[in-house]
């Protein structure tokens, strides 16, 4: 059984309601440090922090219920796991990227994306993605294809703010000191996490379309499958072949100045954006 109970959506939902204050909390860090420095105080990062780590808490707490309920702990069995799974990774790494090296902004882009995993979890949490065999290489398509989206997330995080930074300096906005405008920290840096993230997604995303591939060959091609006579222009492979050759120009770009910087940032943003259509298309596809 992967059913999910009203209470279980309730938590989940609570869970919600903590990371968007903590992300409104942090956002009104702007308005906070223009007060005068004696006016001044850690309230806001503070609270904001708070409300990061019980909202992990509480949806820790939603997904051991559900998974004691099912008696299994097996994170990829329905869409409740693998949601929640994939938005705890992304909130882990916010919340350990700032506490280890503090990149001020981080989760302004990557906690949106956390509560929209998780409300996505309350809304599809009732079915199952789809009725996978359980092989070693249907586990290993799975991780990684979830992998590879939570890495990309990361990647279009760190693009949309270099993105920000980039025109802020092109227009001379840019302050060196003071409080206003948000800084977001250097170019070097956040190019420097956008690869990193776009390398880890990449190897990932190969690895889960080969064995996707490979399963479709295994069940005979269109003769094993409902993808149709014509399954290789199914919106689901040309979306992953789509994202795989954006990330490939990404990946490449320090080699490339001419798709180096801002076209390297736009690019990771739109691929993130054909990841974001590939999961929708699973959902709503036939396996």
């Amino acid at each position: 059984m992967h059913d999910v109970t009203t209470p279980q959506i309730v938590l989940l939902l609570l869970a919600v309601a903590l990371f968007a204050a903590g992300v409104g909390l942090s956002l009104s860090r702007n308005w906070w440090e223009r007060k005068p420095s004696d006016a001044r105080g850690s309230l806001p990062p503070l609270a904001a922090k708070a409300c990061y780590y019980f909202g992990l808490l509480v949806a820790i707490g939603a997904l051991m219920w559900h998974s004691l309920r099912r008696g299994s702990w097996f994170p990829l069995e329905d869409n409740f796991d693998a949601l929640v799974w994939l938005g705890l990774l992304l909130a882990l790494f916010v919340l350990f990227t700032q506490r280890r090296h503090p990149l001020r902004g981080l989760d302004w882009f990557v906690m949106p994306i956390v509560v929209l995993l998780f409300v996505a979890a309350a809304v599809f949490g009732r079915a199952t993605p789809h009725e996978y065999v359980t092989t070693t290489w249907s586990l290993v398509h799975r991780l990684t294809a979830y992998g590879g989206a939570a890495a990309f997330a990361v990647g279009c995080a760190g693009g949309i703010m270099f993105l920000i930074v980039s025109n802020r300096l092109r227009s001379k906005s840019a302050r060196p000191a003071g409080p206003r405008p948000p800084t977001f920290g250097s170019l070097e840096r956040l190019e420097h996490l956008m690869l990193v993230s776009v390398t880890v997604g990449f190897a990932l995303l190969t690895i889960g379309a080969v064995t996707g591939l490979v399963k479709i060959a295994e069940l005979g091609g269109a003769g094993g499958t409902r993808l149709g006579a014509h399954w290789f222009l199914n919106p689901k492979l040309l979306l992953t072949a789509g994202a795989w050759v954006v990330y490939a120009v990404v990946l490449h770009s320090p080699m490339n100045p001419t798709v180096r910087g801002r076209r390297a940032a736009l690019l990771s943003v739109i691929g993130f954006v054909l990841m974001i259509g590939i999961l929708v298309a699973v959902q709503f596809m036939p396996p």
